[in-house]
C-alpha cells in the first residue's frame, strides 16, 4: 500500500513537472521593439521660392498707405510714383520711394525702438557688411530720404506681413527706378554678398543704390556700369 501511494506521487510529481515544460514551450517569447531608422534629413529652404510674385506698379494711393503702415506719420511721399522690384534678393516684390521726414516727427523717425532701420547711403568702396554696424545717423526735420519695404511672399510689398523697413539717408533725390544688376558688372565682386536689382537715380550718370546683404550702399551709376 505504501508502495502504490509513493508510485501514484511520483507520477503526480512526474506529471506536474511535465505541464510545467510544455507551458514554457507554448508561450511565446515577448516581442522586442525595435528603434525605427533615423528619417532622411529634410533640405533646408532658408528662402522658399516664390512664384507668381506680383511686380506691378502701385495703383493710385497704395504707396502712401504701405508707407502709413510701415512709418506711420513720420514720413511723407515726396512725389507721385514708385520703384518696384527685388531690391534684397529673396524674390519678393520690394517697394522704394522718396520721402521727407515729416514735420515734428524726427524723434519719432530716430527712435532707437523704431520699427524700421534708419542707415546712411554714403558711397563705399567696399560693399562687405561691416563686422561691426555703424550706428544710426540722425535725422533732420523735412530731410530727405529714400523709403524701401521689403515685400513678403509673392504679394511682396502690398503684403500686411510686409514690415521689414528701411530709411536710408544720404541718397540722391528720386524718383527712382529698379533696375537688373546686368546693367552694372561693376558690382559683380565675388567677395561681396550683392543681392537683387539695383536703384538708379533720375541721372544715368549719378548715382544708384543696392542692398549687400546687411544694409543699403551708394555708389557712382558710371563706375557700376564698368565691367572688372
Amino acid at each position: 500500500m505504501k508502495q502504490a501511494r509513493n508510485t501514484t506521487l511520483a507520477l503526480a510529481v512526474m506529471a506536474l513537472t511535465g505541464g510545467l515544460v510544455l507551458s514554457r514551450a507554448f508561450v511565446r517569447a515577448p516581442r522586442v521593439e525595435r528603434a525605427l531608422p533615423p528619417s532622411p534629413a529634410a533640405p533646408e529652404h532658408p528662402h522658399p521660392a516664390v512664384v507668381d510674385a506680383d511686380f506691378s506698379p502701385p495703383r493710385a494711393g497704395e504707396a502712401v498707405t504701405v508707407l502709413y503702415r510701415a512709418f506711420g506719420s513720420a514720413v511723407e511721399m515726396e512725389r507721385d510714383g514708385a520703384a518696384v522690384g527685388d531690391f534684397n534678393g529673396d524674390g519678393s516684390p520690394d517697394l522704394a520711394v522718396d520721402v521727407r521726414a515729416s514735420e515734428a516727427h524726427t524723434g519719432q523717425i530716430n527712435d532707437p525702438l523704431a520699427n524700421w532701420t534708419v542707415q546712411d547711403c554714403e558711397p563705399s568702396g567696399d560693399p562687405r557688411p561691416a563686422k561691426t554696424p555703424p550706428s544710426p545717423p540722425a535725422v533732420r526735420n523735412r530731410e530727405r530720404l529714400l523709403a524701401v519695404v521689403h515685400g513678403f511672399g509673392h504679394r511682396g510689398w502690398r503684403d500686411p506681413e510686409a514690415r521689414q523697413a528701411y530709411l536710408v539717408k544720404g541718397a540722391q533725390g528720386g524718383p527712382w527706378l529698379g533696375r537688373s544688376r546686368d546693367h552694372y558688372p561693376g558690382l559683380d565682386a565675388p567677395e561681396a554678398r550683392q543681392l537683387g536689382d539695383v536703384l538708379a537715380g533720375p541721372s544715368p550718370m549719378g548715382q544708384i543704390a543696392y542692398w549687400t546683404g546687411a544694409r543699403y550702399v551708394c555708389r557712382s551709376a558710371t563706375t557700376a556700369r564698368s565691367a572688372r
